[in-house]
Order: C-alpha cells, then sequence, then structure tokens
C-alpha cells in the first residue's frame, strides 16, 4: 500500500527541490555570520518561533536565524501554526495525511496529538487535505527544521481559516493541554506588506517589539492604528494573526520571554523593488 504522504506544493519555487542544491542553500543559510551575537551555551532551550514564509531568497536568512537558535536540539513534535493563505474554510484545519515530504525526505505527523485534538473540539478542529494541499507557509518551514534539528521529531501542521478574533485563546487552551515539555511551535508569519522600505522599517520595528513583550493588545492596537494612517500601500501589518496571537498566548501563560533575533525586508534582497515591500522578522521564545 502507499503510504499516505503530502507531496512538496512550493518546492523549486520557495526553495529548491533538487536535494544537492538544497543542502547548498541550507549550509548558506545556516553559516554563522560573524556580526552575529551568539547566545551562551546556558541559555535555555528555545520553546517557541515566529519565522517568516516567503521564498528563500528573499526571507530565508531570517527564518535561519531563528532556527540556527534549535540547532542540534531534539523535540518530540514541532507544531507548525499559520494562517490560510490559498483556500477558504472554517475553524482550524489538520492536515490528514500521515507524512510529510521535502527533498529532505519524509516527517511523519504526530497522529495520536492530532487525534486528541479533534477529540476535544471536533466542531472547531478539522482534517482537511485541501487546506494544506497548497500553501506554502508550513511547508517553507520543513526543510529548515530537518537540516537543524536531530532526527526523529514528528510534526502537526495547523492552518487557521474563518475564526472569531478570539479564537487564539481557545487554540492555546487545547494545544497546552495536548503538548508536552519537549515539544516546539513554530508560527508562521510575514510582517508588513506592500508599504514602501522605509515605512516597513518603522512598522515592523514595533510590531516585531510587542511580538517580543507578548503584548497581544498593543499588537491589535498597533495594527489598527497604522491601518487608519493611509500608508501607501499598506494592506495588512503582518498575515499571521491567530498563528502569532496563539503562541504569544501560550508564552504569556507560561512566562516565557521572547527576543528579536533578525529582520529584513523584500527590499534588501538582490534586485528588490524598495518602493513596495513585505517585511520579514523572527523572533525567539524561551523559559525565564
Amino acid at each position: 500500500m502507499q503510504p499516505n504522504v503530502r507531496n512538496p506544493a512550493v518546492a523549486e519555487t520557495f526553495y529548491p527541490d533538487d536535494p544537492a542544491e538544497i543542502e547548498a542553500v541550507l549550509t548558506r543559510l545556516f553559516r554563522h555570520d560573524q556580526t552575529e551575537a551568539t547566545a551562551p551555551a546556558s541559555t535555555p532551550a528555545p520553546k517557541a518561533l515566529v519565522v517568516p514564509h516567503a521564498g528563500w531568497s528573499y526571507s530565508g536568512a531570517v527564518a535561519a536565524a531563528a532556527f540556527r537558535t534549535v540547532a542540534g536540539r531534539a523535540f518530540q513534535t514541532v507544531v507548525l501554526l499559520g494562517n490560510a493563505h490559498t483556500a477558504l474554510f472554517d475553524g482550524i484545519a489538520l492536515d490528514p495525511h500521515d507524512a510529510w515530504l521535502t527533498p529532505e525526505g519524509t516527517v511523519p505527523l504526530d497522529r495520536a496529538m492530532r487525534s486528541r485534538l479533534i477529540a476535544l473540539d471536533p466542531r472547531k478542529y478539522h482534517q482537511s487535505g485541501e487546506a494544506h494541499r497548497r500553501d506554502h507557509v508550513l511547508e517553507v518551514q520543513l526543510p529548515m527544521l530537518q537540516h537543524v534539528l536531530q532526527p526523529g521529531f514528528t510534526i502537526l501542521p495547523l492552518l487557521f481559516g474563518q475564526n472569531p478574533a478570539d479564537a487564539y485563546r481557545q487554540c492555546a487552551d487545547r494545544l497546552l493541554s495536548v503538548m508536552r515539555d519537549d515539544d516546539l511551535l513554530v508560527a508562521s508569519s510575514d510582517l508588513s506588506h506592500y508599504p514602501s522600505s522605509a515605512d516597513a522599517v518603522a512598522i515592523d520595528r514595533t510590531t516585531l517589539q510587542l511580538m517580543a513583550e507578548l503584548d497581544i493588545s498593543g499588537l491589535v492596537r498597533h495594527e489598527s492604528t497604522i491601518m487608519r494612517q493611509g500608508i501607501a500601500g499598506l494592506e495588512t501589518a503582518f498575515c499571521g494573526p491567530d498563528a502569532v496571537k496563539t503562541v504569544l498566548e501560550i508564552a504569556r501563560r507560561k512566562r516565557w520571554h521572547g527576543e528579536v533575533v533578525a529582520y529584513r525586508n523584500s527590499g534588501e534582497a538582490e534586485g528588490g523593488n524598495r518602493s513596495s515591500v513585505v517585511g520579514y522578522g523572527a523572533v525567539v521564545f524561551r523559559e525565564s
């Protein structure tokens, strides 16, 4: 019987699809920049990350700055959270496959955790291969996780669809009831969409600071304020609101602390257009 595997949807477009090429790109992305500060060996292991999800040529270096902090670590399950970008649906979609395939190989899903979540609230949590089939926001994280983590981890991919504004609180409740101490949370979100590079830097600096401070209400006010200012080109402050707020809510309850580890925008990429950019930031959360 053929294994029940989700095939990659955006290999070759968002990241390389050739194993040798992908290894070369990942090696380059994860090479330590001599200007970067290195966390002391005694620094607690990260418990959660916020990372971007654009093509690696744009946001790969920023994502790698976050994933580098978990290099060599062993996690049982990595819970991947994002807001759906390619499908419309209500609730929270769990992927129904047994494993996900990338050019780096396959990673099994945590089917037991998936079943427990659905049992807790079957009206909210449902399996949907269609929701995950073409979406890139979680897929682009997986080859990086395969590159840096010890083998043997599983994943639990969740995509938020249409939900009430406070859905993140309930999701935090549910995840806290099923997650273990050796699991990792990863929220996938890009930052400001389509302002000028100068405007993006100003907007995104505050957005990242509020994320690191676990200030969900401040984040909501910040987004509301800047969207009323008529900033040319601006469409959103960040595109993974439910995913990010869920991680911030869990971090707040667990009293973790956040740290911004990287930022850039698409205008800084080779050939980038600085008049209309997307921002990319990375935040790491650790136990206090």
